[in-house]
């Protein structure tokens, strides 16, 4: 077979070549140039990232005639044999396929014969993480005393498979994932070399679908002029990975941005035709918010063109944050839901309907902020989420503005006073009712479950009832010194002591239906019935 693969014929042979290693390159150089060469190296990392290469390089470095030098010839036999694979004096063992301890121990047997015509022996073992446990017992004192010009040179993907009195033997290396720019760039090189007309959105696909991988982007590259010839395009390239165009997910988000429920299902029913597996549909869709958001936060993400800034940042003007976030977390979600459901398509149309109706989910907080303006005199207008105030006044907005007008307890500036027992005592209640706005669970704690002991010179001592809410107090003390001394103008230290008496038994909570709920409060029920509400079975 005459033809070569692009992984292979463009595979580094020398540290040079190594792509976005550098800090591991550098070592080996170094350990060469002072003759500081270790009898174990561990390689690790993701694949395609150039671990075997790197072996095989400092292979020929260590064994080129003109050696050990950082720059092997690359024409000597040596070089050329373990560029082949055949050298007697570096062997490559596949440890899938070499996992017992008999094997090891052949390996051993060879280690007692001096290398051949080379300076050193050295074994490359791939995929170490596969033999079993006693071959790699078996390996050990082998590998911590190995014979004179013996290496060995070990490469995983998954180094916590390892044992690690291994690992403790050998001078780890992690190699990265390469960045999309070097992929990019190695690409561009190659294409000149190839005379391949391919343009830089191409190669940028190209790249992100690698994940990291050079050995994946070339192997990619393969499968692409296999289709493109000579003229590689975004459109082939797109058709070849059935990949969705980003000016597709564009269109969704705008159409949920706009909350077209009946065009956003159209759009969504095209795509379902062209048959694209829904998986990468929502990986591909998280990408594109996740690039999304970048650009909001004024980044400029390495893994898209300049050109293509302005359909992300189009979005990023259409949605805020939280919006952006709480649909990322959906998606996120729905990755796992259509693992395990019988009809994905129905899931995805759902959840696209959810993403149009997010902006009707009203924050759990905001709406208890607003149930609690109701009880100063508020009740609700006969408009579904409207507020207003009694008759004798002209009726208010909706939620939004009645949480506009806050309640006297909360809002209302307090008057500096003497610190004394007596004025503590007066003020408690709009004290503790300020400290709830910043933590709720803080203020039923003060409010139910304290009681002042003490209120000396610049000390307050608090007696709390139940190991519970003495954390929860003490969590919250710097905020609670804040208000007092707001209110008292001085620092006052606050003291917390555990209550001697047992706190009141554990009731057993009594569920309560819809109906019950109701009758609490007419304006609560009021709520319920304008707005359709539904009691959570989790609560």
């Amino acid at each position: 077979m005459s033809y070569i693969v692009l992984a292979r014929k463009y595979r580094p042979q020398t540290f040079s070549e190594v792509y976005a290693q550098e800090h591991i390159t550098e070592i080996l150089h170094n350990a060469i140039l002072s003759n500081r060469i270790a009898h174990a190296y561990l390689f690790t990392g993701p694949r395609g990232v150039g671990k075997t290469s790197m072996a095989r390089i400092l292979a020929k470095s260590l064994n080129c005639v003109e050696g050990p030098t950082t720059t092997p010839c690359n024409n000597c036999h040596n070089c050329n044999e373990i560029t082949a694979g055949v050298s007697p004096d570096v062997i490559e063992i596949d440890g899938a396929s070499n996992t017992g301890v008999d094997d090891i121990r052949e390996l051993q047997r060879e280690l007692m014969y001096a290398p051949s015509q080379s300076k050193y022996k050295i074994y490359i073992i791939d995929e170490v993480h596969m033999l079993s446990k006693s071959a790699f017992n078996a390996l050990l004192k082998t590998l911590e005393e190995p014979p004179e010009n013996v290496l060995f040179i070990f490469a995983t993907t998954e180094p916590h498979k390892v044992i690690a009195t291994i690992i403790s033997r050998c001078q780890r290396y992690d190699f990265k994932r390469i960045p999309i720019e070097a992929i990019v760039h190695r690409l561009k090189s190659l294409s000149q070399e190839e005379q391949i007309d391919i343009d830089a959105e191409s190669m940028y696909l190209i790249a992100r679908k690698a994940d990291g991988g050079l050995r994946d982007a070339l192997s990619l590259m393969d499968q692409v002029l296999s289709y493109c010839q000579d003229k590689v395009t975004i459109d082939k390239v797109r058709d070849i990975f059935g990949l969705i165009p980003n000016q597709v997910y564009a269109r969704l988000l705008k159409l949920i941005g706009q909350r077209d429920s009946a065009a956003l299902l159209s759009e969504l029913q095209d795509i379902f035709e062209h048959g694209t597996d829904l998986q990468e549909l929502v990986a591909n869709m998280m990408e594109f918010i996740r690039i999304v958001i970048l650009r909001q936060l004024g980044m400029a993400p390495a893994d898209i063109t300049a050109d293509e800034y302005g359909i992300y940042d189009e979005i990023a003007g259409i949605f805020s944050a939280n919006n952006l976030i709480y649909m990322m977390n959906y998606l996120v979600q729905t990755r796992n839901d259509l693992k395990s459901s019988g009809n994905p398509y129905l899931i995805m149309e759902m959840v696209m309907l959810k993403l149009c109706k997010m902006e009707d989910m009203a924050d759990l907080s905001q709406i208890l902020a607003n149930l609690g303006n109701l009880k100063s005199g508020m009740v609700l207008t006969d408009t579904p989420g409207a507020v207003s105030q009694p008759a004798t006044r002209a009726t208010q907005p909706a939620f939004a503005e009645a949480k506009a007008q806050p309640s006297h307890h909360e809002e209302q500036e307090l008057p500096q006073a003497e610190y004394n027992l007596e004025n503590l005592k007066a003020m408690w209640d709009k004290i503790v009712a300020r400290i709830k706005r910043s933590s709720t669970v803080t203020g039923i704690a003060l409010n139910n479950y304290c009681k002042i002991l003490r209120a000396e010179e610049f000390r307050l001592v608090l007696e709390v009832e139940g190991n519970s809410n003495l954390n929860t107090v003490k969590s919250n003390k710097e905020e609670i010194q804040k208000h007092l001394k707001e209110v008292f103008g001085r620092h006052i230290h606050l003291e917390l002591q555990l209550s001697e008496t047992q706190p009141p038994a554990q009731v057993n909570i009594v569920r309560k239906n819809l109906e019950d709920i109701k009758k609490l409060d007419p304006n609560l029920a009021r709520y319920i019935e304008i707005t359709d509400s539904q009691l959570s079975s989790g609560l």
